[in-house]
């Protein structure tokens, strides 16, 4: 696959009603963390999608799971694990296996394929880090590993009604 033009993010434009904070600056992070994966990622057909890498990597540390348990631990939909599976199966990354105990559930494991696309993600992945944490010293990371744990805590335990707005 050619590579295309290079897309660099841009910072949304600054907004009086939405003051900075430490959320809203890790969604920007976020999402230039994914354009620089993007720019050096070589992927193609299902991997391009949001969610894959998230799906290959809950099976690469838990191989053998149910597609069930994989929407629960990555917090994605259950339709988008299903539509994710299928385009993995269908290009070789995944294969599917009815549970012998259950035959009710079907048990998912990463193929060959599927591992070495998994360890060039994981090669690429601490490529980015390594360039994002240049100048932080290991007690700034610690402190920072902490505080965002906490707001990634606080948004998983999070009751959020529907239609919810803080004032």
């Amino acid at each position: 696959m050619a590579k295309t033009e290079k897309i660099i993010p841009v910072s949304p434009p600054p907004r009086v009603e939405l003051s900075d904070n430490p959320v809203k600056l890790c969604n920007e992070i976020a999402r230039l963390f994914r354009g620089k994966m993007r720019e050096r990622e070589d992927a193609e057909g299902v991997m391009t999608q949001p969610g894959a890498h998230l799906v290959l990597a809950f099976l690469a540390s838990g191989d053998g799971t149910t597609q069930l348990e994989l929407v629960h631990s990555t917090h994605l939909k259950a339709p988008t694990v299903s539509v994710i599976l299928k385009k993995m199966e269908e290009e070789g990354i995944v294969r599917r296996e009815c549970d012998k105990n259950d035959g009710r559930a079907v048990r998912v494991f990463l193929t060959e394929h599927g591992r070495e696309i998994d360890r060039e993600h994981i090669k690429l992945i601490k490529s980015v880090d390594s360039k994002a944490l240049s100048g932080i010293d290991e007690k700034e990371c610690e402190t920072l590993m902490l505080l965002l744990t906490k707001i990634r805590n606080n948004l998983i335990s999070s009751d959020f009604d529907k239609g919810e707005t803080d004032k």
